[in-house]
């Protein structure tokens, strides 16, 4: 079967889950501490992290703030990369 070709909001949509992830990981939160801090019940945030294009603007700034790189907020919102962080 071949490979299909990721689109961009698939690509954008793995960069951001990966991101929380790893905002997790380096703060020791799980999704439960993370539940706190968004605006969204238990059933919706799950549904959220399926479909990370959902997350309100609000909420996806929270998420950002909180746990995002530089350059991984460039890739999760599709923008080109010019700093020089590490990460």
């Amino acid at each position: 079967m071949p490979k299909l070709k990721e689109s961009p909001t698939q690509r954008m949509n793995r960069a951001f889950l990966a991101a929380v992830r790893a905002g997790q990981i380096m703060k020791g939160d799980t999704n439960a501490d993370t539940l706190q801090l968004v605006s969204v019940k238990y059933s919706a945030f799950y549904r959220k992290l399926k479909a990370p294009e959902t997350f309100s603007v609000f909420d996806a700034r929270i998420l950002a703030q909180r746990y995002f790189s530089d350059r991984q907020l460039c890739e999760a919102f599709g923008v080109e990369y010019h700093g020089t962080t590490a990460n």
